[in-house]
């Protein structure tokens, strides 16, 4: 790519930096770069803060064309392998059986889910309206509160080691995976109380809510918005799930990235939308929604990825609420990595909660060995797990979220089954 039209200027925020650059060189302007810097003063004081930006336009010259035909040509040959493999897979159910390709299970490859026009009944749901998205909202904040409430008394009380002398075998191994020690203590006793004659693996796979048994049903609907912090693989999860959907079960599939604060951002995806020969739609604000969703009304199934700003970025929160009211998704599914903090986890739910919250979607499964954070959340918020995501691979390395499967890995056995 060559830049053109190059321009440098001040900004007081990156809104305005955006503003600027589309008002200056159009719609097809990108920034490329900006940093903070001290400006004016006198005698080297009184400095004032300042965003310094640069932006301009993105040509592709005949080497690009060249250098994408030829990753074109390589990663249709890998797409259409692994199609063919799943075509030619003995036995494989041609509707209702998860999509699992990971990391996990190397020898499994992915099958197609329900039609899109069932998928499409099964899921969709009247829009939100104002009150029932301050409810949603509203009601994330009062479990958080809750929650933060329970984890600063547990900081107060015993050590770890005397945590252990107090809790039965199965609450020690849900903590050793990493449960929030109440939770632990809690799920063990309720396991004890209903007196089941199931062992306690079995037993815990009922309490693990998943969105959906195939790729169709877990995403939710037509409009799917993903949400999520910075770094954890939401752009190229948002391609494996076009990937299998526009291959494999023939919908109708359009890309829209309202990301565009990142130049890499945009280009994968539009990469991804060539390598498919779908459509993509870049969207710089909301407004911008409405006109994309009218010229693809009979799109199948539509994916927004979102910017991924850092969730401590109120500026990025505020769009995010304006993102949704736009496009009113059918379903929003909160990314997040599995190998961070549950306290983390909390905070990403806490600035990313200013929309309604429909599912759990975790990447980064093969960048850590303990998976109990995750069962924290899905209890405390009462969300369920949509997929999970185990690599950079696309369109491998993606499943769609089964209770046997987590409780597997939460325990690391290998032998619980699903009746």
């Amino acid at each position: 790519m060559r830049v053109e039209q190059q321009i440098e200027y001040e900004a007081r925020s990156d809104a305005e930096a955006i503003q600027v650059a589309k008002d200056k060189l159009g719609r097809e302007a990108v920034i490329l770069s900006s940093r903070h810097v001290k400006l004016g003063g006198f005698l080297g004081l009184f400095k004032r803060d300042a965003l310094w930006v640069t932006a301009g336009i993105l040509v592709p010259d005949q080497e690009d064309f060249k250098r994408e035909s030829q990753d074109r040509m390589v990663a249709f040959q890998h797409l259409l392998e692994v199609r063919r493999a799943v075509n030619g897979k003995e036995g494989a159910s041609q509707a209702d059986e998860p999509l699992v390709v990971s990391a996990f299970t190397p020898s499994a490859v992915a099958t197609p889910g329900k039609t899109a026009a069932a998928a499409y009944e099964a899921n969709a749901k009247p829009q939100a309206t104002a009150n029932s998205l301050t409810k949603d909202v509203d009601e994330i904040k009062e479990i958080l509160s809750k929650v933060l409430s329970r984890l600063d008394g547990e900081s107060r009380e015993e050590t770890k080691d005397e945590t252990r002398a107090l809790l039965d075998e199965n609450a020690k191994k849900l903590l050793a995976a990493d449960v929030d020690r109440d939770l632990a203590a809690t799920i063990a006793g309720e396991y004890k109380e209903k007196g089941s004659d199931k062992p306690f693996a079995e037993w815990l796979i009922d309490l693990i809510p998943v969105a959906g048994t195939d790729t169709s049903s877990a995403l939710g609907g037509k409009k799917i918005l993903f949400a999520g912090p910075t770094g954890v693989g939401k752009t190229t999860t948002i391609a494996k799930i076009a990937s299998t959907q526009s291959l494999w079960e023939n919908r109708k599939v359009v890309l829209m990235t309202a990301d565009t604060y990142r130049i890499a951002a945009v280009e994968q995806l539009r990469t991804y939308a060539k390598i498919l020969g779908i459509p993509i739609e870049i969207v710089p604000e909301p407004k911008d929604l409405q006109s994309a969703l009218k010229k693809h009304r009979e799109a199948d199934l539509i994916l927004l990825d979102t910017a991924g700003r850092s969730h401590y970025d109120g500026s990025r929160i505020d769009e995010l609420h304006a993102l949704y009211e736009a496009f009113a998704p059918d379903s929003v599914h909160l990314v997040m990595a599995s190998n961070v903090k549950y306290r983390d986890m909390l905070d990403i739910i806490e600035r990313m909660g200013v929309v309604p919250l429909s599912s759990l979607l975790f990447t980064k499964l093969d960048e850590t060995s303990s998976y109990g954070t995750i069962l924290n959340v899905i209890r405390d918020f009462n969300l369920p797990l949509s997929f999970f995501t185990t690599g950079q691979n696309v369109p491998n390395d993606i499943e769609v979220v089964r209770s046997d499967r987590f409780v597997n890995l939460l325990l690391r056995s290998d032998s619980v089954k699903k009746e």
